[in-house]
């Protein structure tokens, strides 16, 4: 299969057939950017959030001291660098660098897109990415991920969010 802005804006729609979650899901893609942006985000929007991505990592993400979960997250969105802000996320219990990519997709969705083995599979056997989605992977491999996903997304004249959504759909069942 060949990438084409065609084929990314048909696999968005297959997206949303597919994904059990797409309403709210965009809802809160419309509602929590300003809520991160202002400070009005909630513990509950994060749980939504780690539960969207894995909802298996919840039981270790609830551990969390909700005041630490505030604190670390408002250091995050102050931080400049892409890998500073992830950095700041994983030290969260429950959240490693795919989930925390989860939480920068609802902090400002034109700029970043979740981490996800579906997708990498996707730009792996499209030669966009060198190497197969390491078991755990890095900072740095989701630095290479983004990067791949801004290019693409630039190069077809797509948003990150439609992108990413056409990732997850071409890249099969779980």
């Amino acid at each position: 299969m060949t990438l084409s802005q065609q084929l990314l804006e048909e696999q968005e729609v297959a997206y949303e057939a597919e994904e059990d979650q797409y309403t709210e899901e965009i809802e809160r893609l419309e509602s929590l950017p300003s809520s991160f942006a202002d400070g009005s985000w909630s513990m509950e929007d994060m749980e939504w959030i780690v539960r969207w991505k894995s909802s298996r990592s919840i039981g270790y993400f609830e551990r969390n001291d909700p005041e630490e979960v505030k604190d670390l997250v408002n250091d995050a969105l102050k931080a400049n660098s892409v890998s500073e802000k992830v950095d700041i996320l994983t030290r969260l219990d429950g959240v490693q660098v795919r989930m925390a990519s989860a939480i920068l997709l609802f902090v400002n969705p034109d700029r970043f897109t979740v981490l996800d083995w579906r997708a990498w599979d996707v730009l792996y056997e499209n030669g966009y990415l060198p190497d197969e989605m390491p078991d755990d992977p890095t900072i740095e491999d989701y630095l290479l991920y983004l990067g791949a996903c801004w290019a693409i997304a630039n190069e077809y004249n797509v948003s990150l969010r439609t992108l990413d959504m056409a990732l997850w759909a071409l890249g099969g069942d779980e």
